[in-house]
């Protein structure tokens, strides 16, 4: 009996252990999985941001949707253009992001790289060989490719402008035109906005239809009243700004070498030279139109209305002069307020002297130029910006709120080539739709948010 539970105790203890070793085994075996999976999320998240990082350096431009479902089904796909590593013109786009900010930086990453510049030159080559199937398909590649690395998804976005331009569709001033690919646009109103000082101050009013009216409520007066007694009636009438579309663009020809050899060239001329030279147009177009068309509808200097404060000694500038135009624009406009004139009246203003010191410049510091152009000068006069627009009369110096005058903008930069057989040249127009015009404060004939002072007269 007793050697009975001797063995039955045995066999008790065999089994407790036998279970010891299979819990132990596989709590190994759980242990491990967990390190297993664990090692390979650390993998998965290295890898990932190396690849981000060799995305950064290199400025490789994403594999659009078509082309990496294509790669995936094991198809032969060009992806060269889009995809370069080590590219020698990676300098020239870092160079491009200096003094830009984060966000400004990621929006130029994501429209121009290497391969989104040479899908650019493909697309002007279309663009120029009027072939069609290419241009669209190239057209929403772009597209895609920008907003998927901008992390907006992809969406289609029609390659021309809606509407016929004729007289009953309201668009009899107008011309249709095939609007830029998004990167392209993107960064050509970055250039235009960055070379107009103008366009960053004034009221800019989208633009739905060919004219616009935007309608102004001048300003009242506020006052008191006796108990029972009622307010004095003083509604202005309201008034309204007409505006009607202008094209305001640039022009020039390309051969045909050149649309093939350098992508980075072409993106270049299509964005930042023709948005340059678009932004200094509307400057002089805001500063200085007659009004007569194809010019902006009304100028600062074609605005008769504008009062012009007298100067102390008629055809002479004096310190006094600079305080009366000053004080001369009533209180509530003087807050957003800021002086324009081209680089004459400034030497002007800089040689004004008081007991044979300039007056509107420290002597505390070295000397330095007024002018809003560079880093180095001093942008202010009176502790107001002063802004130096070069197609501005000599003698004439403006103070207002820019905030009261009106520049509408169409929606779209449009884009159209015509290639002569001959010489292979492909003449490009790239141009905007706007117009613009000086705000009433009041009636129609009030500008109390200007004034200027004529130094010649």
């Amino acid at each position: 009996m007793s050697e009975n539970n001797e063995n039955n105790q045995s066999d008790d203890g065999s089994r407790e252990v036998d279970a010891i070793n299979a819990m132990t085994d596989r709590l190994a075996g759980a242990i491990e999985g967990v390190r297993s999976d664990a090692r390979d999320e650390a993998l998965k998240a290295v890898t990932e941001f190396a690849d981000t990082l060799e995305t950064k350096r290199s400025r490789r431009a994403p594999v659009p949707p078509q082309a990496q479902a294509e790669r995936d089904q094991g198809d032969t796909v060009e992806v060269e253009t889009l995809r370069v590593i080590g590219d020698g013109t990676a300098p020239l786009y870092r160079r491009m992001e200096s003094g830009k900010s984060v966000e400004d930086v990621r929006e130029l990453r994501a429209a121009r790289n290497a391969g989104i510049d040479q899908m650019t030159a493909r697309w002007a080559q279309a663009v120029g060989t009027n072939n069609i199937e290419a241009r669209i398909r190239l057209f929403n590649e772009m597209n895609d490719t920008y907003l998927s690395t901008l992390g907006a998804g992809t969406a289609q976005r029609a390659a021309l402008l809606d509407g016929t331009p004729n007289a009953s569709s309201g668009f009899a001033d107008g011309t249709g035109a095939e609007l830029l690919p998004l990167p392209l646009a993107s960064q050509l109103v970055a250039a235009r906005d960055q070379a107009s000082k103008f366009r960053s101050l004034v009221n800019v009013f989208p633009m739905s239809t060919q004219t616009q009216r935007i309608p102004v409520m001048p300003t009242v007066a506020a006052a008191t009243r006796a108990e029972n007694a009622a307010y004095t009636d003083n509604t202005p009438n309201p008034v309204s700004a007409l505006l009607s579309a202008k094209d305001l663009g640039v022009t020039f020809s390309a051969g045909r070498n050149f649309l093939e050899d350098s992508g980075f060239n072409v993106a270049n001329q299509l964005t930042v030279v023709a948005g340059g030279a678009i932004g200094a147009e509307e400057d002089s177009q805001i500063a200085t139109s007659n009004g007569t068309a194809p010019n902006l509808t009304e100028s600062l200097e074609g605005n008769t209305n504008i009062s012009t404060i007298a100067e102390a000694s008629a055809g002479t500038m004096a310190v006094a002069d600079i305080y009366s135009l000053y004080y001369g624009l009533k209180e509530q406009y003087r807050r957003e307020s800021a002086f324009f004139c081209n680089a004459n009246v400034l030497q002007d203003i800089m040689a004004l002297l008081s007991n044979g010191k300039p007056v509107f410049l420290s002597m505390m510091d070295a000397p330095v130029a007024m002018t809003d152009s560079d880093p180095a000068a001093t942008g202010r006069l009176l502790g107001k910006p002063i802004y130096e627009i070069s197609s501005m009369s000599d003698d004439l110096l403006f103070f207002g709120n820019p905030g009261w005058y009106a520049l509408g903008n169409r929606t779209g930069i449009r884009v159209v080539a015509d290639t002569t057989v001959g010489t292979g040249l492909t003449q490009w127009v790239i141009d905007e739709r706007v117009d613009g015009r000086c705000i009433p404060t009041g009636a129609v004939t009030d500008f109390d948010a200007w004034k200027k002072m004529n130094f010649a007269a």
